[in-house]
């Protein structure tokens, strides 16, 4: 299989409404996820891999994996918002390859065989592929309960996934979605006086992205510490998706790269070299 390019996306879970209402914000977030979605098109992907993160909707406190792919043949959310409900095909086969073939290369990967997704997977796709004709393998990295996997073992897991899919003989064609935030704080003690969330180090968004767009991803993952992370807010994890997204293949300059600071996130888009 031919790892293609990827994407990094944010899944505020009150953007679908905000275009829906016209919000003032509608039509930045109709042109920002509108070059994700063209990426994703001229990619012609046949599979997309996505990472998240679970907001403990799926799992809970009783038992949460560091690394854990979805097995089952179909699936459909969001479980967690009153959103528009929808189906989504999973390509069970693959992710069942790709569970087997990590753990023997020796990275404990989980499996579920019956679930349901929540926001961090149904925003970005309902926004980059609302159809439901591109099978997806949803595969979820632990980002908030501590301890989480550090930003070189996420790397490492990004490679594994990506020699795992390039030795398959199939010609399919297969895209990779990472899903999160820089710089997030949902409920705690650093929220804005105005929300529920805030955004702890804005300074560390501008970092993310500056390096992103140098295309230094190996200082990103050795600056990405858990204490990095943690500063960064209690989302602050979610930029693991990201690094196991961009290692799983050799990405080219983004095609396709922009912040928004207000909310702590970004938006990219790469092809493989």
């Amino acid at each position: 299989m031919n790892v293609v390019g990827g994407l990094g996306v944010p899944h505020t879970p009150h953007f679908p409404g905000m275009v829906e209402r016209g919000d003032p914000l509608a039509a930045e977030l109709e042109r920002l996820y509108g070059a994700l979605r063209e990426h994703l098109d001229a990619l012609r992907p046949d599979v997309l891999l996505v990472f998240s993160a679970d907001h403990y909707n799926l799992f809970f406190v009783e038992s949460v994996p560091i690394f854990s792919v979805g097995v089952a043949p179909e699936t459909s959310g969001p479980n967690d918002y009153p959103l528009p409900q929808r189906d989504r095909i999973v390509e069970a086969d693959l992710a069942r390859h790709l569970q087997t073939a990590l753990v023997q290369a020796e990275f404990d990967v989980g499996c579920s065989q019956e679930f349901t997704l929540d926001h961090p997977f149904t925003i970005p796709l309902d926004f980059v592929r609302p159809a439901n004709d591109l099978p997806i393998v949803p595969f979820w990295i632990s980002a908030f309960l501590r301890p989480i996997p550090s930003a070189r073992r996420c790397v490492a897991l990004g490679r594994a996934v990506g020699a795992a899919l390039e030795a398959l003989p199939d010609p399919r064609r297969v895209a990779v979605l990472a899903s999160g935030s820089f710089s997030l704080e949902i409920g705690g003690p650093r929220m804005s006086a105005t929300s529920h969330t805030g955004i702890p180090a804005p300074e560390w968004v501008d970092r993310v992205v500056g390096l992103l767009a140098a295309g230094d991803h190996d200082t990103l993952a050795a600056e990405a510490t858990d204490a990095q992370l943690d500063h960064a807010g209690s989302a602050g994890g979610e930029l693991l998706m990201w690094l196991a997204m961009l290692a799983t293949f050799d990405p080219a300059p983004p095609a396709f790269l922009e912040s928004q600071p207000a909310f702590g996130h970004a938006y990219g888009a790469w092809s493989a070299r």
